[in-house]
């Protein structure tokens, strides 16, 4: 018995001391609520870093440690929005997206879902979730088609109602995306600080492909045309006689009164990453960026309330630290307590709260009364220009008729001919 008792020891000693790795099978304990955190891996040449387990990551909870209860990288699936600027400096970078969609779509997988979203001075959604794998690249070649790039922009409005259709649509237990090809130049306010809390508040990451701004330092040739001709930047793209619009600053004339919208400076704080659209594999590495971040699961402290913020810092443990010097996180620095209960990423039966929920009013998006932008409809069942999820708001409800008021009675006393009783009529 001695004996048997000390290999037992022996065996455990083993199992506790081998360290896991990323391919270690999650394990979820139904009495424990857990917080998922997304977080991207770089090395200093800003190259992924693949095969992390949860001895690899140090986590702080309010500045106090928590164990990392699992990592996962394979199990989750992916909802990403394309999110495609199509004011009039954008059409040749989104071509160059549209060129590159069906290798970019490869690196997603079966259950994977991509929507697309277009936005100038409103948004519209082309594509809703869909499988990567059902022509979503010959929807991104008929954005070509159907949009004629001449509107302004306002980037922070499309940003706000891309983080809606995805709290509203998205998978509560996949990673959410959004990936904002832009030139990053709005005409209306900029609100950073805002649209990083509402993707913290609906769980999601911003990847950020940004595009040079074609219609800055250019000359305007007669009639004020924009593009300089045709040997211009634009390659001679004719935009039409801009027209002086109320309340947008700066008119038609695009460009001459736009402001940075912050979105690379909101994409890092929200764990995502930002490159240039002018390299060729743009997409596709973003894509194959959000395909290896890491789900990093711990258990939070006792006492937090749903919908609390809380404040974590997560990092490389010294063992990998000295296997990647120079290894550097991307997450997002807080999250908001949840009392959902999604599914596990494993399959498994047992819940485990996993993601954070935004208030069902956003405080932080401005209320505006203006026509509606982002369709309410989540399918492509619409027919017309526009595809799925054409702009066209429902009819409204008819009003009751009122119920037809009932004649007066005669008054007997009032002057003039009383009209004859029939027993007072004379015989035919």
């Amino acid at each position: 018995m001695p004996h048997k008792r000390l290999w037992f020891l022996m065996l455990a000693a083993c199992f506790w001391s081998s360290p896991a790795r990323a391919d270690d099978p999650v394990v979820f304990r139904s009495d424990v609520s857990l917080v998922r955190v997304d977080a991207q891996v770089v090395d200093r040449e800003n190259r992924v870093i693949t095969g992390l387990g949860p001895r690899d990551f140090l986590l702080r909870e309010q500045g106090r440690p928590q164990p990392v209860q699992s990592v996962d990288t394979e199990n989750l699936p992916v909802d990403l929005v394309l999110l495609l600027d199509v004011s009039a400096s954008m059409r040749p970078h989104v071509v160059r997206i549209a060129s590159a969609g069906r290798e970019a779509m490869s690196r997603l997988r079966e259950q994977d879902r991509v929507a697309i979203m277009v936005f100038d001075r409103a948004s519209r959604i082309r594509t809703a979730f869909r499988s990567s794998q059902s022509g979503v690249d010959r929807e991104l070649e008929r954005v070509l088609d159907y949009e004629n790039f001449r509107g302004g922009t306002d980037i922070t409005r499309g940003l706000f109602d891309a983080i809606d259709y995805t709290q509203r649509d998205g998978r509560r237990q996949a990673r959410k995306a959004i990936v904002i090809v832009t030139d990053d130049q709005t005409e209306m306010n900029r609100n950073v600080e805002g649209v990083e809390r509402a993707l913290a508040r609906a769980d999601t990451v911003l990847m950020a492909l940004i595009a040079p701004d074609a219609m800055s330092n250019r000359g305007m040739r007669p009639g004020g045309y924009p593009g300089g001709g045709p040997g211009g930047p634009l390659g001679g793209i004719i935009f039409g006689s801009p027209r002086q619009r109320p309340g947008y600053p700066g008119g038609g004339q695009m460009g001459s009164r736009t402001q940075a919208a912050g979105s690379a400076e909101i994409a890092r704080a929200s764990g995502g990453d930002s490159m240039p659209v002018n390299d060729a594999y743009a997409l596709q590495d973003t894509i194959a960026r959000l395909r290896q971040s890491y789900a990093v699961y711990f258990a939070p402290p006792p006492g937090v309330t749903a919908g609390e913020e809380r404040q974590i810092e997560l990092e490389l443990a010294d063992a990998a630290v000295r296997r990647y010097p120079g290894g550097e996180v991307h997450y997002r620095r807080s999250y908001y307590a949840s009392n959902s209960t999604p599914q596990s990423p494993g399959g498994n039966s047992e819940p485990a709260v996993v993601s954070r929920s935004a208030a069902p009013d956003d405080p932080d998006r401005p209320h505006l009364t203006r026509r509606p932008g982002i369709s309410q409809v989540p399918d492509s069942s619409r027919e017309g220009p526009l595809g799925a999820g054409s702009s066209t708001a429902p009819p409204a409800p008819q009003q009751a008729r009122p119920a037809p008021t009932p004649a007066p009675a005669p008054d007997p006393n009032a002057p003039g001919w009383r009209k004859a009783r029939p027993d007072e009529l004379p015989p035919n």
